[in-house]
């Protein structure tokens, strides 16, 4: 049948009939293909507090004592006995309550975690021994003994925290290649509903390590490029180097703009290739 005389059929019939017909007749004459919605990725609840644990518990006994109260005064009287108790007595609620989170979160610790830099990481490893040194001593105290025995410290003992954080880096870089790698669909869904930028993040560092190609340069770029130095402004602000470079390409002709233009189209073209060829070379990742 063709689809000429398929539509002149239809269009005979009633509204109410094309509506539901219309489309599984024309994926069963090949003129369409039937789209499926991809199933649907569930994400754990997260999970009920202390005090919910504590009325999950004993509603049901609150209920048998109390069988005229209303579900509103059930809960209220709940209430009252939670603000009562001890806090030996919360105690099993809120371990339960921890023991649920920290499965509910476990998924979270796969994300790699980048070391600070040298200066951080010589602070986050003395920062616990000067307060246990120093009872008292406020925070901004602390940072400044920390900082002071920082400027102390030799070129080559600053050079042994900066290989250590090197060897962090590069467990991290390690990390980062590896991520993502026999994780379940559930798991990739809840970090990327909890921590959605900074997986785009460790996303984009990953295809960077794995020489995914740069991006090309707009032709205005290039012109600044080229010309700031000449134009004496190459140490200028960002800022202020923009405005006056933004300036003279403004004062530039058509045929004066179309160098650039040229360059720029060329490394468009060479950046498509680069990728198709980095896809191929990647398919997982890209």
């Amino acid at each position: 049948m063709s689809l000429f005389r398929l539509c002149y059929t239809f269009v005979r019939q009633p509204l109410s009939i094309r509506q539901v017909s219309l489309p599984r007749t024309l994926v069963s004459h090949g003129f369409a293909i039937l789209k499926t919605k991809p199933a649907k990725v569930e994400i754990p609840k997260h999970p009920p507090n202390s005090f919910m644990l504590f009325v999950n518990a004993n509603r049901s006994l609150t209920q048998s004592e109390y069988p005229d109260k209303k579900p509103k005064e059930i809960m209220s009287l709940l209430s009252d006995k939670w603000r009562k108790m001890s806090e030996d007595e919360k105690a099993p609620y809120k371990n339960a309550y921890a023991s649920r989170m920290k499965e509910y979160n476990a998924p979270l610790a796969k994300i790699p975690k980048k070391p600070p830099g040298v200066f951080g990481l010589f602070l986050k490893e003395k920062y616990s021994e000067v307060e246990s040194n120093n009872p008292g001593v406020k925070t901004p105290e602390i940072m400044s003994a920390i900082s002071d025995e920082w400027n102390g410290l030799s070129d080559s003992e600053k050079e042994q925290w900066q290989e250590k954080r090197e060897i962090l880096m590069q467990q991290y870089k390690e990390q980062v290649m590896n991520f993502g790698h026999g994780m379940s669909a559930e798991e990739r869904a809840f970090i990327e509903k909890k921590r959605g930028a900074l997986v785009h993040k460790i996303e984009k560092e990953k295809k960077m390590l794995l020489g995914y190609p740069k991006r090309p340069l707009s032709a205005f770029i290039l012109f600044s490029q080229k010309n700031a130095e000449a134009e004496g402004v190459a140490n200028l602000p960002v800022a202020e180097r923009a405005k006056i470079m933004g300036r003279k390409w403004r004062e530039l002709s058509s045929v004066e703009k179309e160098v650039y233009f040229e360059e720029s189209r060329k490394g468009r073209e060479k950046f498509q290739k680069d990728v198709a060829e980095w896809k191929e070379n990647n398919p997982e990742d890209a």
